[in-house]
């Protein structure tokens, strides 16, 4: 599919199977006029062969909002490409986010500590927790 797609997007989960997963045999596959995107992690790309990629022509650009800095940031190098569109990863630390986020666990285990089921269970058929 590399080879006939227009735009690969890249939202595998990161662990030691997908490090890399996109690397310089897969841009190579890819379509000269195709875009590469990566919304889920840094991780999951090998940035020197995306990046010889963009500056070789081999794909025609990318966009990304992850890296595989500590933070998550794309890395500078490849933001300042000009066939590059990066920006910062801020969907689940907006201070709203963070708070919803906190306030959702705060109501799980309060739940919880009553014997209840707790909001937003992914299985709520097989929960047995019992006071």
């Amino acid at each position: 599919m590399l080879g006939r797609a227009d735009y690969v997007v890249c939202l595998a989960i990161a662990n030691e199977e997908t490090e890399n997963l996109m690397n310089a045999a897969a841009f190579a596959r890819m379509k000269p006029d195709a875009f590469f995107i990566n919304m889920s992690r840094g991780d999951l790309v090998d940035e020197a062969a995306l990046a010889k990629a963009l500056t070789e022509g081999r794909i025609a650009g990318a966009a990304m909002d992850v890296g595989r800095a500590p933070d998550q940031m794309p890395s500078p190098e490849l933001a300042r490409l000009p066939n590059v569109i990066a920006t910062p990863h801020i969907g689940g630390l907006t201070p709203p986010a963070s708070e919803s986020q906190a306030m959702d666990t705060v109501r799980q285990v309060e739940a919880l500590v009553k014997g209840e089921m707790p909001p937003g269970a992914a299985n709520p058929r097989d929960w047995t927790r019992r006071p």
